[in-house]
């Protein structure tokens, strides 16, 4: 009995690793799970189960207008960070760029530390000469233009143009010279080119940094990149990541979207042909010469897809969010991961909703519920039982999460934490998690720094069902 219970755990394994490989499409992540939290039971692991304690889980929160309205509102808040590419002004001063260069420099230099790269190597001085070479500060024109570009493929915007991770520590796995990763189909301003031509200075709607050059294609004309963004119909990727294809016999796969991705609708299935089973997309394409064109896509009739926007309502919060559950963490969304922010952009995304990338900056979003640092345990618990689940965002120095209700007494969100400080008889301990899970407030709460819920100094609430405006 022994022998056979170890083979079919062998088996799972297996089965585990290749289906992950096979959702993944190439993204060098497998989804498996870690040791099960504290106070965590698998009912609780299920939408359901909190969408079943909600009064009116299917009330449209904020409509159509009004998230186009918010979307709007928050464009012109500088301190979001959050831009619309078409709204970049085509003539750049070199002085201009190269303030952004030094405001990007600065972030780094000013850091005492040591640091690490590739092979636990520490980055000494040779490293940044090479690294401010390469980015070829002395080709600026006085002037320049702003090109345009859509991505061809998901790729990483670094701080710098480089693949060297850079780390705070020995054996640290979070690479600070990642920002972000952007999708296919996102609309970007090329500032400037490395000296060797493999990166591009660019600026995305929400943040600013290098891209493989090859990762984008260039357009001739301004209206060809606007004009793909601001088409009205549109398919919405829903599940947490999905095929699309070059074909439609599904043989060449173009690329592997993820949740909140959105592409030009082109055809519906059975539009012209009653056996068609399938949706055509117009997706980005990079020739030979690095120029853009436009292709048709195709996805599968039953993937996971909306055509526009999902309604924004608790219920649909609750099934979006739990889809990203045992996703791998990395930071920045490297390699196919998603960090805490990353998650509920994914998230957000999926409902039209345009949120900042950064933790601090999408703590921003939405109606405070007032001041939180400096208070008691028994004080923001408080808040919370006024808060709403599935639209609450409850922020930490350094992290975000997504509140998910009360239960047999305690607090529970959904995020994507890579691990936690314990403590054990010899001191001080760093547990790992390293994915999307569910867990309560008391997580952390062995180690120096408390529990999240001693941690938390922003809740915030992104629409408000009517029963808490009454």
């Amino acid at each position: 009995m022994a022998y056979q219970n170890r083979f079919f755990f062998f088996l799972l394994m297996i089965i585990t690793f290749l289906s992950s490989l096979i959702l993944f499409g190439g993204i060098s992540e497998v989804l498996t799970s870690s040791p099960r939290i504290s106070n965590v039971v698998p009912e609780i692991e299920k939408p359901w189960y909190w969408i079943n304690k909600l009064k009116n889980p299917d009330h449209i929160l904020l409509s159509p207008e009004a998230i186009k309205k918010m979307n709007e509102e928050n464009l012109k808040r500088q301190d979001l960070h959050l831009f619309r590419i078409k709204d970049l002004k085509e003539d750049w001063k070199r002085e201009e760029v190269l303030q952004f260069l030094e405001e990007d420099w600065e972030n780094f230099l000013n850091v005492q530390e040591r640091r690490y790269g590739e092979r636990e190597v520490s980055l000494g001085e040779p490293f940044w000469n090479g690294l401010k070479n390469r980015m070829d500060q002395e080709s600026f024109q006085k002037q320049g233009r702003l090109i345009y570009a859509l991505t061809v493929k998901r790729t990483d915007i670094r701080v710098f143009p480089t693949e060297e991770p850079y780390n705070r520590a020995l054996r640290d796995e979070l690479d600070r010279f990642q920002h972000a990763s952007l999708s296919p189909g996102i609309s970007v301003g090329i500032y400037h080119l490395s000296k060797d031509k493999n990166w591009a200075y660019v600026q995305s709607n929400f943040i600013r940094g290098w891209v493989h050059l090859h990762d984008v294609a260039m357009a001739k004309e301004k209206m060809e990149v606007t004009d793909y963004e601001e088409k009205k119909d549109r398919l919405v990727v829903t599940g947490n990541l999905i095929h699309v294809f070059k074909d439609p016999s599904f043989q060449q796969l173009a690329f592997t979207a993820q949740m909140g991705d959105h592409y030009p609708l082109l055809e519906f299935p059975g539009d012209t042909s009653k056996t068609k089973s399938y949706y055509v997309i117009s997706i980005p394409f990079r020739d030979a010469c690095g120029d853009l064109t436009l292709r048709e896509g195709y996805i599968r009739e039953d993937k996971d897809i909306h055509i526009g926007p999902l309604p924004f309502t608790q219920k649909n919060i609750a099934l979006q969010a739990f889809k990203m559950l045992n996703h791998p963490y990395r930071w920045g969304d490297k390699g196919g991961g998603k960090d805490c922010s990353g998650f509920l952009w994914s998230l957000f995304r999926t409902f039209g909703i345009e949120m900042p990338r950064n933790s601090k900056e999408q703590a921003k979003i939405g109606i405070g519920l007032g001041l939180v640092r400096g208070k008691t345990i028994k004080e923001k618990q408080s808040l919370l039982d006024q808060a709403s689940p599935m639209v609450t965002l409850l922020r930490s120095p350094g992290h975000i999460m997504l509140y998910l209700g009360k239960d047999k007494g305690q607090y529970y969100v959904i995020h994507s934490v890579w691990g936690i400080q314990t403590a054990n008889k010899s001191g001080p301990k760093f547990e790992k998690i390293g994915r999307v899970v569910i867990s309560d407030l008391d997580l952390g709460n062995k180690g120096s720094n408390g529990s999240l819920l001693d941690q938390v100094t922003d809740i915030r609430m992104i629409g408000i069902p009517p029963e808490f405006t009454k």
